[in-house]
């Protein structure tokens, strides 16, 4: 047995004297590389994790780091690496100030600059937005948006080639994330893996997101100028190497898969420790005996910590995961995990000869809920009824929150349709029980949208765009239904999306125009404005009023664009009445979107410097809703507005959220009173009561008041003796063209 144990003790101290003479080695050989070799200058970026990035400690590593020290060390070469922010590193390169960069993502204006070696990574590139936002998925949904990034990084040409963007150049993608959390700017653009890293090292995954699919992918690796030839042949070299002896693989698996390796970790940290006790153990072989004990000892304590380490590993991987296919709000998979299970289970269609069904719910009025309560109850309102969905549904099926108000089922296994059907009708049953949160009791509704394969779509683009379709139709019986998609909406769907691109094509080729309705002052009977109201000289249909196609602006967005149109367009006509004698006062209607546009003050100002018009003869219309939607945002408005000179009236007053708290605060001249208080006001004492409120409360804060809607000369006559002092309606004239406003004003008796 002594015997034995000799024999092991010898065989051990030959190994460790093997691995001293290696250690002796390559330091001498390193040694040599440093007296024989000039110092290269790398530059890094100094916060870019896990690529390079500086540790709390002050020591700079990262994936980049480990890779060109590889390369130095299997090329003999003698670097020094200088970390410094992004832009300060690309400006160091083009003025010789470095010989290369340690990581950089290609692109065509990169590539015709400098010289990069084989790619060490591949990069996705994606946009990063608040956790609320749901209008954002692709590019080009960031037209006309504030977006942020890594000034001189790669995503800055993709950002130049956005449409009327706002850049905001950061001096780290950190930065960038940051400006995102604090509602600076509505995007970022980065690379996904740091900016995950800056996300969970900042604690801002409830407040920031990935949204969409990867905007792009980029090789990336080490880079040199052009003409340093010498050098770039050398690290190719060099990575080659390090890629075929398997370095390269071991770096990537360190920040990128599983962890380094116990032995390596153990050597690196008692490398001298080894090479010391070698030489005692050379001596005084009983030594070796208890510090190889003493070594086990410490073995079995950091295998304990590296399993410690690896859960903490486990545990990332999946937060990241659970950050890329579920909701953070209701836990439930978000709409990548749906798409990517719809298409599993396109592309099995031929194992499975079960009928399925997709189901797109979207809660009715759910707005308000937002709107009046904030948002920590919407999101908990939404977080139950994920719960009461999925007790709905078979434990195969999937419930998804897709965004906002949304949600998509995939409901797997059915025999007939009458089964999708039944299952809307449980949900919208289901949906009478009352939401209990704090101290409210609240009652919601659904609008339900089933299309069934096959008939419902052949992928799952298709099927989800009929189910959309479908839920079109719900909610046009007034919500609180389902539909089920069937030939007769796909043609009136396909009718509405011409109508759509119609509808685009006539704000660029000038089909709109604008109709005129006369306000009168009621005391002298004289035009005292217009307001200004668009219409649709459709080139197959003829004269199309907003019914017909405003709904469809709004939906889009495209109500942005045409609502600036019509201002400057009523602009200019205000002041050809103004410079042939005429003081008129052009109103005209400000939609929500338009009016919460961050670009809204700046289209105000430039309507009036392009047509010249004095502000004093400009009033905009707001609804009631609109301004009390966000109440600090539109006093802020409005205050601006008033600063201008522009008047400003409240339309509509009467028929929204009450806004009495808050109409002393803004700053607005004139009450709109609604057409349905004033159609019966002669018959109908209620009505009339509220009208003559609104009259007396109107007066008492200065402000005038309008009638819409007069009809008839007893009406008239009833707001005169109230007191109120501008009617508009079809008992003086419908819209009508400037060339008939123009006749108007110029008869000499009143209207």
């Amino acid at each position: 047995m002594r015997s034995k144990t000799k024999k092991n003790i010898i065989v051990l101290l030959i190994v460790l004297t093997l691995i001293s003479i290696q250690s002796l080695f390559i330091d001498s050989k390193n040694v040599y590389s440093d007296n024989s070799s000039k110092t290269i200058r790398f530059a890094g970026d100094h916060n870019h994790p896990p690529y390079e990035y500086i540790d709390e400690n002050g020591n700079y590593k990262g994936y980049n780091v480990d890779i060109i020290n590889a390369i130095a060390n299997e090329m003999d070469l003698q670097i020094e690496i200088i970390p410094m922010e992004w832009n300060d590193a690309i400006l160091a390169l083009d003025r010789n100030e470095v010989e290369g960069i340690i990581g950089m993502s290609q692109n065509e204006e990169r590539l015709e600059k400098y010289k990069f070696t084989l790619p060490t990574v591949v990069n996705e590139q994606v946009i990063f937005a608040a956790k609320d936002t749901v209008h954002i998925n692709e590019l080009e949904d960031l037209e006309g948006l504030k977006v942020a990034y890594q000034k001189n990084d790669y995503n800055e040409s993709l950002i130049l080639e956005i449409p009327r963007v706002i850049g905001y150049p950061k001096n780290g993608q950190e930065e960038a994330l940051i400006a995102v959390g604090n509602k600076e700017v509505d995007a970022a653009l980065g690379n996904k893996i740091v900016g995950l890293y800056h996300l969970q090292r900042n604690k801002m995954t409830e407040l920031v997101k990935v949204v969409g699919e990867p905007i792009s992918t980029a090789k990336y690796g080490p880079a040199v100028r052009k003409d340093n030839e010498e050098l770039f042949q050398t690290l190719e070299r060099g990575l080659e190497t390090i890629k075929r002896n398997k370095v390269y693989d071991n770096i990537y698996k360190k920040w990128f898969g599983e962890d380094m390796s116990y032995i390596k970790m153990t050597y690196n940290a008692y490398r001298k420790q080894i090479i010391s006790v070698v030489t005692i153990i050379s001596l005084i072989f009983l030594f070796l005996y208890f510090y190889n004990k003493r070594l086990q000892k410490e073995v079995l304590k950091r295998t304990n910590e590296l399993e410690v380490a690896n859960e903490g590993l486990i545990k990332h991987q999946k937060e990241i995961y659970n950050l890329a296919y579920y909701d953070p709000v209701t836990s439930l998979p978000n709409r990548v995990y749906f798409i990517e299970e719809l298409n599993s289970i396109f592309e099995n269609l031929e194992k499975n000869d079960d009928l399925f069904a997709v189901l797109l719910l979207d809660l009715d009025r759910f707005k308000h809920i937002n709107d009046t309560l904030g948002h920590y109850v919407g999101d908990y309102v939404l977080k139950i009824l994920g719960m009461r969905l999925k007790k709905l549904v078979k434990e195969e099926d999937i419930v998804a929150r897709i965004g906002g108000d949304e949600y998509y089922i995939l409901l797997k296994g059915i025999q007939h349709s009458d089964d999708a059907m039944e299952l809307a009708r449980i949900i919208i049953e289901d949906f009478k029980k009352p939401y209990y949160v704090k101290d409210y009791e609240l009652y919601l509704t659904t609008s339900i949208g089933i299309a069934l394969y096959p008939e419902g779509g052949l992928d799952s683009q298709s099927i989800i765009k009929n189910a959309d379709l479908a839920l079109y139709k719900a909610k046009d019986f007034g919500g609180n239904a389902y539909y089920l998609y069937g030939k007769e909406i796909q043609s009136k769907g396909l009718e509405k999306m011409m109508l759509l691109n119609q509808l685009r094509q006539a704000v660029e080729n000038n089909q709109l125009v604008l109709h005129y309705q006369p306000q009168i002052d009621i005391l002298t009977g004289k035009i005292r404005g217009v307001e200004a109201l668009v219409r649709w000289n459709h080139p197959e249909q003829g004269l199309l009023y907003p019914d017909k196609f405003i709904f469809l602006a709004e939906e889009t967005g495209l109500i942005i664009q045409m609502g600036e149109w019509i201002l400057k367009e009523a602009a200019v006509q205000a002041k050809k009445w103004i410079d042939l004698g005429h003081d008129i006062i052009m109103s005209v209607n400000i939609s929500a979107r338009q009016f919460q546009d961050r670009r809204f003050i700046n289209e105000v100002i430039n309507a009036l410097n392009e047509s010249k018009l004095n502000p004093r003869n400009l009033t905009l219309e707001i609804t009631e809703t609109t301004a009390i939607s966000d109440i600090d945002y539109t006093l802020n408005i409005l205050n601006m507005l008033e600063n201008l000179g522009i008047a400003v009236a409240i339309d509509d007053f009467g028929t929204g959220y009450s806004s009495l708290n808050y109409l002393n605060e803004m700053s607005v001249s004139e009450l709109k009173i609604d057409r349905s208080f004033i159609w019966d006001i002669e018959k109908n004492d209620k009505n009339k009561m509220i009208s003559n409120t609104i009259i007396v409360l109107a007066k008492q804060l200065g402000l005038k008041v309008t009638a819409e809607g007069v009809e008839n000369m007893e009406q008239l006559e009833i707001l005169k003796e109230m007191k109120c002092d501008i009617a508009q309606g079809y008992h003086f004239s419908k819209p009508v063209s400037k060339e008939k406003i123009d006749e108007m004003i110029n008869e000499k008796s009143p209207v």
